[in-house]
């Protein structure tokens, strides 16, 4: 496998307001956000998953890499909030756990918080809660867009690449303000968290091929590429072309039937098709006879 392989989705998810990954483990139903919130989505993440499911799938949910939550994060200039709906979800905040239960309403964290949420392993039920966040008015903001990207990457990655690409994970994370840590021991961790992402993530990742979006993913792609096109270092991987594509409807008004070209038609007709009369225009040859007009003169 090369080094620097940029990624390739291997499913298509773009244009479907509820979305399920793993098997059913994880859904997101996107819903329309309040003001001053830039999405809301209601998202269910069951503790495993009963009956027949294939190999891989099951691999990755006996696996210390089974999907309950997102991975430890911050985000530089968003704050977001969690309202559970059924279930316990766990949350980790700046290194403090607590459970959150439906009657604790919506809680929030705050941007810059170093934190994760989890479906607890107490949960007696699946755990489904509403999640939404601050507008920053942002390029790069937690939206539609980012989750679809990031949902869509963590299936096709984990399911059959077997792991994430350090290098893409870094390009789609900055995409939507979202920022891993090194431990807790590292001085200036928040700084490293986020000025490598970009650097790693959006600057060379961007020069490699790297991208935080993909069209197989995102419904709103228009939007998608106004994003990329901020960017001096991933505007080069947005392309424009499809902007000009014409729908079905238009490219069959463009029929105009079968254009004749003299003496070369007679390979682009059904051959196994039975043979007709030797009616032809232009001098073509047909079934070995050449017609000038409707007259057909025998071939020398």
């Amino acid at each position: 496998m090369p080094l620097f392989r940029p990624f390739v989705p291997y499913h298509n998810s773009a244009g479907q307001s509820t979305i399920i990954k793993f098997g059913g483990l994880l859904t997101t139903e996107f819903l329309e956000p309040p003001p001053g919130r830039c999405f809301l989505f209601r998202q269910t993440y069951k503790q495993d998953i009963e009956g027949p499911i294939p190999e891989n799938l099951r691999r990755l949910i006996d696996s210390p890499m089974r999907p309950q939550g997102p991975l430890l994060h911050f985000h530089q200039f968003q704050s977001e909030y969690f309202r559970v709906e059924s279930g316990i979800m766990g949350i980790e905040v700046n290194g403090k756990h607590r459970k959150v239960y439906p009657e604790d309403g919506e809680v929030s964290v705050k941007a810059g918080s170093v934190h994760r949420f989890y479906i607890h392993p107490e949960s007696p039920v699946d755990m489904t809660v509403y999640l939404s966040a601050s507008d920053s008015g942002m390029d790069y903001q937690l939206d539609r867009i980012f989750f679809e990207n990031w949902y869509g990457y963590w299936h096709d990655a984990l399911l059959h690449e077997g792991k994430l690409n350090f290098l893409q994970y870094l390009a789609i994370q900055d995409g939507g303000d979202a920022y891993s840590v090194p431990p807790k021991w590292v001085p200036f961790r928040r700084f490293i968290g986020y000025w490598g992402s970009v650097f790693l993530g959006r600057w060379i990742g961007g020069m490699l091929g790297y991208k935080p979006f993909f069209k197989e993913y995102t419904t709103d792609w228009d939007y998608a590429v106004a994003k990329m096109k901020g960017s001096f270092f991933q505007r080069h991987m947005v392309e424009e072309s499809y902007t000009k594509a014409k729908t079905w409807d238009e490219q069959v008004a463009m029929d105009q039937g079968k254009v004749l070209n003299a003496e070369y038609e007679q390979w682009t007709v059904d051959l196994s098709q039975p043979k007709k009369s030797a009616k032809a225009t232009n001098g073509v040859k047909v079934n070995g006879a050449k017609a000038n007009g409707n007259q057909a003169v025998a071939a020398a």
